[in-house]
């Protein structure tokens, strides 16, 4: 079973959630968590773990049992890399509550809608800002995305300045009450998500080229800023799954990769970093021993060949 109009609300109503219990995360700092989270379960490449269905391993978690991924392991215990993860969980247990049974949606293509979603959160304001304008409030954010009245031309802000292109992209009309948007997202998604993972224009700019989906990735101008891309070889593991040919040399895709710093990366720990001194003293302990001894092992030698 793919993404359903239901899971799409689901999800949006749980992103909310969990901003609103946690206030240290953005609208947008939080989409971009449950990217590089599902991002770093999907990075060991395990051939069936990615097409399984997400509800299957939140229930075991849920019952008590032994549930990887969600499950912390010792050595992230008391990490920001624990913390992150708990939130993660947290999340996909809200997303879990808000059905009757197994939505279905695999790890894949909770990670591709999650990717599709963040594209589409710079629809208003600067649509190169690395802080969405309809990402700064939940109210905008639901709006948007969740439920809403207003009219939606994803062509807008091009067609102020001049730009259209030609793929078609469907609009929303203006209505008098408030209509659920899932299925609109949903049916863009399932039309473009082959199109988005190739890549193809990271932004749509006179120098990227013409744009080819509903959303758009932003480059950030330093690391963290921005969106976030999983890394090359889980992109790889989509690709294949959606029956679509594996990453090339592609310029821009590879310098956003290398520029990107992943949210989740372990910060190091004050107690950790009085260690750092004495790792490097053992270091130039060691090259300064070998040294001695090769120095000594070869005044012997001379030595040696002077008796003879």
């Amino acid at each position: 079973m793919s993404v359903t109009s239901f899971f799409h609300n689901a999800l949006i109503l749980s992103i909310v959630e969990m901003t609103k219990e946690n206030g240290k995360y953005s609208i947008f700092d939080f989409i971009k968590l449950m990217i590089s989270e599902t991002n770093r379960i999907l990075s060991p490449g395990a051939r069936d773990f990615g097409p399984s269905s997400v509800a299957k391993y939140v229930q075991l978690h849920i019952d008590g049992k032994y549930s990887y991924p969600l499950t912390t392991q010792n050595h992230q215990r008391g990490t920001p890399m624990e913390e992150k993860r708990n939130l993660y969980t947290d999340c996909l247990i809200k997303i879990h509550g808000k059905f009757d049974g197994d939505h279905g949606v695999s790890w894949f293509d909770l990670l591709t809608y999650l990717l599709f979603i963040q594209s589409n959160c710079h629809h208003k304001g600067n649509p190169f800002s690395p802080t969405p304008k309809l990402c700064r409030n939940a109210d905008s954010f639901l709006n948007f995305f969740y439920k809403s009245k207003s009219a939606f031309n994803p062509w807008s802000q091009w067609e102020k300045s001049g730009l259209r292109y030609t793929p078609a992209m469907d609009y929303i009309q203006e209505t008098k009450t408030e209509e659920l948007r899932g299925e609109w997202w949903v049916k863009a998604f399932e039309r473009e998500k082959d199109v988005f993972l190739l890549f193809q224009t990271l932004a749509p700019t006179h120098y990227l080229g013409t744009r080819l989906t509903t959303g758009w990735v932003v480059r950030g101008s330093k690391p963290g800023d921005g969106d976030i891309l999983p890394q090359g070889s889980v992109l790889n593991q989509l690709r294949e799954h959606y029956g679509l040919p594996e990453l090339s040399g592609d310029y821009g895709l590879g310098v956003m990769s290398v520029k990107s710093k992943l949210p989740d990366e372990p910060e190091i720990k004050e107690n950790d970093k009085d260690t750092n001194p004495n790792d490097e003293m053992c270091v130039y302990f060691n090259l300064g021993m070998c040294f001695g001894i090769g120095i000594v092992s070869m005044f012997k030698f001379i030595d040696a060949r002077s008796a003879k």
